[in-house]
């Protein structure tokens, strides 16, 4: 775990709202390929188990749009988190909710959130240009929003 600033630490590099303490850094260069190979792998396990063919055209067609869309539903789901943590602190100011159960139960309308985007917009825009029937996007779909939501958000940020 590294330090940052004070008692606060890193738990998981993998979850993007925790960059914006590292920003500029070149941890950027950790977090994109390494969200694109969690994706990749997802897409490839669920393809070999839905369908025994087809992954390297589909990956092709359809890997960089499911990146980008799992770093946007991230952001979205890490938006929330703060939204409700911004008003929490307006409406209970003495309670410091960042140490669990505390920063669990506020990130878990943020984790929820990211998933169903996650499924809606890979439903929707990920697999357009596949030639693959609807009923396994939908498939896919799901096992990318179920294995790549962003579960970090539930670690405590301070510890």
């Amino acid at each position: 775990m590294k330090k940052l600033h004070g008692d606060s630490r890193l738990y998981n590099i993998l979850f993007p709202i925790w960059l914006f303490y590292l920003i500029p850094t070149g941890i950027w260069l950790i977090i994109f390929p390494a969200n694109f190979i969690i994706d990749s792998l997802v897409l490839y396990i669920a393809i070999k188990h839905y369908a025994a063919n087809g992954f390297a055209d589909v990956w092709r067609k359809s890997i960089l749009r499911i990146w980008g869309i799992g770093f946007i539903c991230d952001l979205a789901g890490a938006l929330l988190i703060l939204a409700i943590e911004f008003l929490r602190g307006y409406m209970l100011p003495a309670i410091n909710t960042f140490y669990f159960p505390g920063a669990t139960i506020i990130a878990i309308p943020g984790v929820l959130l990211s998933g169903v985007l996650i499924y809606r917009l890979n439903r929707r825009y990920a697999f357009k240009k596949c030639n693959i029937e609807m009923g396994l996007v939908q498939k896919l779909s799901l096992a990318l929003s179920l294995f790549t939501a962003p579960y970090a958000m539930l670690i405590p940020l301070y510890g």
